[in-house]
């Protein structure tokens, strides 16, 4: 990682908080010395032991994060930085541990209603530490995060 191309908070960020790992979200941390596809690999999820999920990736010079799906190719926006990806990673995590009703959503209305607010803020917690993260329109197909949030239940 030395070696990287990247803001040198960013490079700090990644050495001293390191990559939370969530269920479904990220559960490998993969580094890689050599940038795959002129960006540099940070983390994954895997389907199963042996076929792997997405890749996050981070652009050489802004640390951008983007998600690479190796099976379709597609790529879709995370984060404008790996700063703002690990603040989101930590934002949803903390949000995953401490929510009541996102544990029991589909016990009865009351406690779907609940998790649904939670989602909505959890949704706009990301927005304002990363407005980016949501593009002009929140699209599931080009912005991971109003993927992931919007779908959290289903």
């Amino acid at each position: 990682m030395a070696g990287w191309q990247l803001p040198q908070q960013q490079k700090a960020a990644l050495i001293s908080c390191g990559v939370p790992l969530l269920e479904g979200i990220v559960d490998t941390v993969l580094f890689a010395a050599e940038p795959h596809d002129r960006r540099y690999l940070l983390a994954g999820t895997r389907t199963d032991l042996y076929q792997p999920g997405c890749a996050y990736l981070a652009a050489p010079e802004t640390g951008l994060v983007s998600e690479l799906e190796p099976s379709s190719g597609r790529v879709r926006f995370v984060n404008s930085s790996i700063n703002h990806w690990l603040c989101s990673l930590h934002l949803v995590g903390a949000w995953s541990a401490d929510s009541t009703a996102i544990q029991a959503w589909d016990e009865d209305e009351e406690m779907e209603n609940v998790a649904l607010a939670e989602l909505a803020d959890l949704s706009q917690q990301i927005r304002h530490l990363d407005p980016a993260a949501y593009g002009n329109a929140g699209d599931h197909k080009t912005h991971f995060w109003p993927g992931v949030i919007d779908r959290w239940l289903y």
